[in-house]
């Protein structure tokens, strides 16, 4: 016998008796619970289940800009972060600095979200909260301050 087969023929041996004993059967045939590796999200997918890029839906979108508008319309000043424009409140960046599925930049200024906006959203997914930056309104991680989803342009 070739010296060189006798290692190749213990592995294929040692790889079949441990498949003829069942170690890596299918967990519903087992009599014992198999533990397996925790679930990863799945891609567009944060933790907790929320879809990214999915969160609000239309209605809600249309609800937020109507009820930011309602209650900047009149306003004499524009609340933090926004600036006097042509039409009223307007982001002072031509630019997004923050995108949907990328973390929130640290020199990127976040705002709290008016209550009579926040009252128009469901509530935040646990471990998930809304912030305004400029003329946006972001639910974002709150550990990781990614980006979940946005309502563009609030304030126009």
């Amino acid at each position: 016998m070739n010296l060189v087969h006798i290692p190749l023929s213990l592995a294929v041996l040692a790889a079949a008796a441990i498949l003829s004993s069942g170690a890596f059967a299918a967990e519903k045939q087992s009599s014992t619970p198999v533990a397996s590796a925790p679930q990863q999200p799945a891609s567009g997918q944060a933790a907790y289940g929320v879809k990214i890029g999915s969160f609000f839906n239309d209605q809600q979108k249309q609800a937020v800009r109507r009820a930011f508008s309602q209650e900047y319309a009149k306003a004499k000043e524009c609340p933090p972060g926004l600036e006097k424009g042509k039409k009223g409140c307007e982001s002072p960046w031509d630019t997004r600095y923050w995108a949907v599925g990328q973390a929130l930049q640290p020199a990127v200024k976040a705002y709290p979200v008016p209550e009579p906006v926040v009252a128009q959203l469901p509530k935040p997914p646990q471990g998930y909260e809304y912030v305004r930056v400029a003329d946006d309104i972001l639910l974002i991680s709150s550990g990781t301050k990614l980006v979940v989803d946005m309502i563009e342009k609030v304030a126009g």
